[in-house]
């Protein structure tokens, strides 16, 4: 690029050389990588090479993670069509998806948490909001499956896969004052130009932002990589999925915590943890290259595994990195007591609450608590920033919901002891 910038005085020429030669060193490493890895995969592996292998995976996942939290900056490959959402969902209506007909939900704040006795409906609720933000991105579609069957991402199986997609998905909603909708349908092609060996379904997904359409046609194979054609695939926003089934894959969170390393939210994170939960840890930092989150704790000479300690402080900050990798979007959060002791979430509703107002995150998040659901409305001060929604089954088992606002919801609480679970 030097070279170039001597001999052609043309800056923008040079860039466009280095990012080149860039590329192409890429391209050959990863060819490498690949080449070699087949060899291995042929192999024996003795055991005294096993801990050098773990070290390369290791360094190779941290660069995976990197480029992840690339790309949940803005700066990767992930484009969406609303940078900074003012309104975010202000309607969201399921047409069709599962269980849930016609449901709507009109009274949607910055924090919604969703009600509701076990099997109600909460999970797939989240899941539809998920594939309205993803749009036509099939990836979108692969993840709420995955989760769903709670398979790691590198165990799925694609016959598997296709048993899991019955019936056409129809999600609406108004997102930053424009109309927006999702349909998904599964067909079989029977075009000629198709490659029919190991063919097994096809999925359409058609999306519309305001005066935006996209569509994408994705072809699924077995032991083939799939093959999706779109001439874009733009999100609605940035939009994160908790699950409490990644707990036990802390990997699954390397990314989110580059987002809040690079944003400076880490410190108040830990502070966070300092003050109500373990006083002697100073800090949680990610090892590259053994995938692991590791704790200084004042009470040890060495770093902790983080995941030596209880599942409520894994819980409580994994939950924290999120809000800087959806800034500007949608956070979704499935079962958000799952691990945290009450007295805990008591004093981890007010710091969810400051999260999603400085990151501008609009939060859905489902309990079937009925402590969890206390907690929020007796320890967060301001109310104007919650909806409280309980999914029930009516006299035809058809789900409905029932909407409060934070303020109302208060003041039947403080009047008796509701239960917004059974609430009709």
């Amino acid at each position: 690029a030097l070279a170039t910038v001597i001999k052609t005085h043309d800056l923008k020429l040079a860039h466009s050389t280095s990012e080149a030669v860039l590329k192409e060193q890429q391209d050959t490493a990863l060819k490498s990588i690949a080449k070699e890895t087949n060899v291995l995969s042929q192999l024996a592996i003795r055991s005294e090479n096993i801990a050098e292998l773990e070290e390369t995976l290791g360094k190779l996942q941290g660069i995976v993670n990197r480029s992840r939290g690339t790309a949940l900056s803005g700066t990767g490959k992930t484009q969406v069509l609303r940078a900074k959402a003012g309104k975010h969902f202000s309607e969201l209506h399921v047409k069709n998806y599962k269980k849930l007909q016609n449901l709507s939900l009109k009274k949607i704040s910055k924090i919604n948490l969703l009600a509701g006795l076990n099997n109600s409906g909460k999970t797939t609720l989240l899941e539809a909001i998920y594939l309205l933000v993803r749009q036509n991105d099939i990836g979108g579609v692969l993840e709420v499956i995955r989760n769903r069957g709670k398979i790691p991402e590198d165990r799925i199986n694609m016959e598997w896969l296709v048993k899991q997609l019955a019936g056409d998905i129809n999600v609406a909603g108004t997102f930053d004052q424009q109309e927006t909708h999702v349909s998904i349908r599964r067909y079989d092609d029977n075009s000629t130009d198709l490659d029919k060996s190991r063919y097994l379904t096809s999925l359409e997904i058609t999306a519309q932002f305001g005066h935006t359409q996209q569509r994408s046609m994705t072809h699924l194979f077995k032991g083939r990589d799939r093959d999706t054609r779109a001439e874009s695939i733009k999100l609605l926003s940035q939009v994160v999925y908790s699950s409490p089934f990644f707990l036990n894959e802390p990997q699954h969170y390397a990314s989110y915590y580059y987002k809040s390393v690079q944003s400076k939210v880490l410190p108040t994170i830990l502070s966070f943890i300092r003050q109500y939960v373990l006083p002697s840890v100073s800090d949680i930092r990610l090892v590259d290259d053994l995938q692991r989150f590791l704790v200084d704790d004042n009470q040890f000479e060495k770093a902790q595994d983080l995941a030596n300690y209880g599942e409520g402080l894994q819980r409580i900050f994994f939950l924290s990195l999120l809000f800087a990798a959806a800034q500007d979007g949608v956070l979704l959060i499935d079962e958000f007591e799952n691990a945290i002791h009450t007295e805990l979430i008591g004093k981890f509703a007010p710091f969810v609450h400051q999260l999603a107002v400085e990151f501008n995150v609009q939060v859905f998040m489902t309990s079937h608590s009925k402590e969890c659901i206390d907690a929020f409305v007796k320890n967060v001060p301001e109310m104007d920033d919650f909806t409280f929604h309980t999914l029930l089954t009516d006299d035809n088992n058809r789900v409905v919901v029932r909407e409060y606002d934070g303020k109302k919801f208060r003041r039947l609480l403080e009047i008796g002891d509701i239960d917004l679970r059974r609430m009709r």
